[in-house]
């Protein structure tokens, strides 16, 4: 039961991965468009940080097991 749970918390993990990556790119695409507003901004600097970040630790985590 951990196990799939574990699973499952994974699973989790990646979708949210995938789908910062996705809307950090609307957040570009929307910049070369217009001027972003001060919360755009904000989630644009916060995901564009996140995510290689997250991805370093998860590749860290992969290799320590």
């Amino acid at each position: 039961m951990i196990t799939i749970l574990e699973n499952i918390k994974d699973f989790a993990f990646l979708l949210i991965f995938i789908s910062s990556a996705i809307y950090c790119r609307q957040l570009k695409l929307t910049k070369w468009k217009r001027k972003l507003s001060k919360g755009e901004m904000t989630m644009y600097l916060i995901t564009s940080i996140a995510i290689p970040v997250y991805a370093a630790i998860y590749m860290l985590l992969l290799l320590g097991t």
